[in-house]
């Protein structure tokens, strides 16, 4: 049914509770008559108005409201509720058809006189029903008897009650309009009419078959909810009962001689002409009311009608709506911007212009449509990929199609594009697989939330243990296979993958010793740093383990090989240095000024080359840590002072200016090898200074350490070369010829003294305005644990030294 023509809900509860008030109403009444004539009561057995209800009539009433209830009850109620109830019907009709044939053939079937016997009444008391009750009943009967079947015997039903209707109320009126026409009744209506009672018990019973059904028949036309149901329930009820009740009330005014005989027929036309003219008025206010309604409902509509068209065209989607003959009825303009039609030439079309595959892929408008992909065409002949949402939309001129189009052109772009980068980044992890596989170096991944290990074969290789899948706790655990490089077992916690999860700072690189399961030391070195995620969160660590016995071997293998070399250079240079002492002094005997001025060359070589193959032995010795230091305690400034003394040639003796700040506390030092240090940053000053200039050597006490500097007014030293002066073999870039005879080496062993005794050594200097070299050396005695030495600001911690000049 459509939406605008569904029953009304409080009109049809009403129709259900008239229905039930017949139902139970019709019973009642006739059990109160059978009563009365059972007990001989006066008040309910004479009718108010007309001949009283008899007892077949009650029986009749009563099985007539019981086949109502029945009908009205829900399923289920009683046993065979539908064939008693039509069983109560038939009973009604049986006794209305019994009636009806005696009045017209006098055929009595002798129904009174047996209830007259039952109730002890003699026959001639009993008054003849009207033929009217008995039409009625036979109608009712027949109309509740038939079958629950609105297709077939709906229309009939109501027929059927309609006339029961028009009798029950052609017997009411008759009863109270007959006085209206002339004095007295007629004959007709003072013995056959139908009792006031009877008529209303029957109207009533008519009007709640009628309101049995309010979906359907004759009453959904009183109860759905528009204009001709409104104005049924207004008109109906009043001209169905208007002249009944206005007929009773003028009798009652008659009858208490309110108004006289004459005067009732002119207050009943007046009374009716008024009050139609009343209902037409009262009629024409409520389709005003409505009609107002109706216009705001349009307006509404309409409001509503364009906000919608509004959202359907910006909506930022191109939308289409196809018709059943897939015709274009509406096109938005985001879908002209996509396809590049205007409107125009798109409403009429079919959609096949855009879509030349079609929005239906072979199914049609009522088939299940979902989302799918497809293609479409614009007007310069280019393709765009759609994916399209389809959605039935039912309307007035049938079935039509929204299709909901998504441009997702760029979306295949990206897609193409993270293929793309999918495979490159397959492509690169695989990469990075075979890097990982063959590289020579150990390498293993910790995640920070705990998990398996990730490791190489080389890893598992040097560390003599399978690492893939295991997790780090049981990693680590195993530890007394881990050294340090001096052979003690390393705890824990002292491993630098697990102190870079407590830190997040990189550790190492650092040197262990790794021990086999078959006795084998494999020196490694271990560097582990932090693996960063978005936010700075540390995601994990990687380490890394080099095998560097090759590298040990290698120093080994150099060190005997310079040992070899420097001890086999030394005889000969022994050799030499002698013979050229006696022949320098047997020149010298013969006056041979020339030829001992050569000799004396040659014994400068020889001492060059001999401090040369000293620099050789002492930088390999310290480099292998073979030789401990020969540490003392020793004062400071009074170290310095001899050395200044011994080392510094005398006619330079005067530039040189010791300034000691404050009482110096003893110094572990070994002092030989620290007077090589100073005497060396000593003879850099002196030969890289101006002459003339001074060089101030200065000692100073700072917390848990000495500080000595050498500062003298040179050329200084540009970054490139104060960055590497310190290391090993390095010439500065603008070496003099007096630098010609250095290997590279003093400052490089310079930094292994002051290193051994825990101290640090650096450079500062600026291009122009000469150089400090400072050497810092810790107070606190050997095997104590000294305060770290400060960094001066501007240097690099972590760089094991300061840059100087080559010697």
């Amino acid at each position: 049914m459509n939406e605008c023509w569904r029953p009304q809900r409080r009109s049809a509860a009403t129709a259900r509770g008239i229905a039930w008030l017949a139902a139970l109403g019709a019973p009642l009444v006739g059990v109160l008559y059978l009563l009365g004539w059972a007990w001989d009561v006066e008040m309910p057995r004479p009718g108010v108005a007309g001949i009283p209800m008899t007892p077949v009539t009650g029986i009749a009433m009563v099985f007539g409201g019981a086949a109502l209830g029945l009908r009205l009850a829900s399923p289920g109620v009683l046993h065979h509720q539908e064939r008693v109830a039509r069983a109560c019907a038939l009973v009604m009709l049986f006794i209305g058809a019994a009636n009806l044939l005696r009045d017209v053939t006098g055929w009595d079937l002798g129904m009174e006189a047996l209830m007259l016997r039952l109730l002890d009444e003699q026959p001639a008391s009993l008054p003849r029903p009207s033929p009217l009750s008995a039409t009625c009943m036979l109608l009712l009967g027949t109309a509740l008897a038939l079958p629950e079947d609105d297709g077939r015997h709906g229309h009939l039903r109501d027929t059927l009650v309609v006339l029961s209707l028009v009798s029950s109320t052609l017997g009411l009126n008759g009863l109270l309009m007959g006085p209206l026409l002339m004095v007295g009744t007629l004959p007709f209506l003072a013995e056959r009419s139908m009792g006031l009672p009877t008529a209303l018990t029957l109207m009533l019973l008519a009007l709640g078959t009628l309101c049995a059904r309010p979906a359907s028949g004759l009453m959904s036309r009183i109860t759905r909810d528009s204009l001709g149901g409104f104005l049924a329930r207004r008109l109906v009820p009043v001209t169905l009962l208007g002249p009944s009740l206005l007929g009773m009330v003028l009798m009652i005014l008659h009858d208490v001689r309110a108004i006289n005989l004459e005067a009732k027929l002119p207050i009943f036309a007046t009374l009716v002409s008024t009050g139609g003219a009343a209902l037409v008025l009262l009629s024409a206010r409520a389709l005003d009311a409505i009609e107002a309604r109706r216009q705001q409902a349009t307006a509404a509509l309409e409001a509503s009608e364009a906000r919608y068209r509004g959202l359907l065209e910006t909506t930022p989607a191109p939308l289409l709506a196809v018709d059943a003959q897939g015709q274009l009825r509406f096109v938005n303009a985001e879908a002209e911007r996509v396809f590049g039609y205007p409107r125009e030439e798109l409403l009429g079309r079919e959609v096949e212009v855009l879509v030349p595959e079609g929005l239906f892929g072979g199914r049609s408008l009522d088939s299940k449509l979902n989302e799918r992909a497809l293609h479409g065409l614009r007007k310069d002949g280019s393709q765009v990929s759609l994916e399209v949402r389809l959605s039935p939309v039912a309307s007035l001129g049938g079935p039509t199609l929204l299709a909901v189009l998504r441009d997702v052109t760029e979306r295949e772009r990206y897609l193409a594009s993270v293929q793309r980068a999918r495979e490159e980044a397959e492509m690169q992890r695989g990469q990075v697989q075979a890097l990982l596989d063959h590289t020579p170096v150990g390498i293993v991944f910790a995640r920070a939330e705990g998990g398996p290990l990730v490791a190489n074969p080389v890893a598992e290789r040097l560390l003599d243990r399978p690492l893939k899948g295991v997790e780090l706790e049981a990693s680590v655990d195993v530890n007394p296979c881990v050294l340090t490089a001096d052979g003690k077992p390393v705890h824990r916690e002292d491993l630098p993958i697990v102190r870079v999860l407590k830190t997040g700072q990189q550790v190492g690189p650092e040197e262990f010793i790794i021990l086999h399961a078959d006795g084998r030391r494999l020196p490694v070195l271990m560097t582990a740093a932090p693996v960063f995620g978005p936010g700075g969160r540390l995601r994990g660590v990687v380490a890394t383990a080099q095998d560097v016995s090759t590298r040990h071997e290698l120093d080994r293998l150099r060190e005997e090989y310079v040992s070899l070399i420097s001890h086999d250079l030394r005889n000969p240079l022994h050799t030499i240095n002698l013979r050229v002492g006696l022949l320098r002094r047997a020149l010298h005997e013969r006056n041979l000024e020339r030829e001992e001025s050569m000799t004396l060359s040659i014994q400068r070589s020889v001492d060059w080359m001999s401090a040369m193959i000293e620099e050789l032995l002492e930088g390999s010795r310290l480099e292998s840590q073979r030789e401990a230091l020969r540490r003392e305690p020793r004062d400071l400034g009074r170290f310095l002072e001899e050395v200044l003394e011994r080392d510094v040639a005398p006619d330079l003796r005067e530039r040189f200016h010791l300034e000691v700040q404050g009482t110096l506390p003893p110094v572990w030092m070994d002092a030989a090898r620290l007077e090589r240090v100073a005497a060396n940053l000593l003879s850099n000053a002196a030969k890289y200074s101006l002459p003339g200039q001074p060089i101030t050597v200065r000692a100073q006490l700072e917390p848990g350490q000495v500080v000595v500097s050498v500062t003298d007014v040179g050329p200084g030293l540009p970054p490139e070369d104060a960055a590497h002066v310190f290391d090993k073999y390095y010439r500065t870039r603008k070496s003099g010829a007096s630098d010609a005879k250095g290997l590279g080496l003093g400052l490089y062993i310079s930094r292994l003294i002051i290193e051994a005794h825990g101290g640090r050594i650096w450079v500062e200097s600026e291009p122009g305005k000469g150089s400090t070299f400072r050497f810092s050396l810790p107070v606190a005695p050997p095997g104590a644990s000294p305060r770290p030495p400060q960094v001066p600001e501007g240097q690099d911690p972590a760089a094991g030294s300061g840059p100087a000049v080559s010697v």
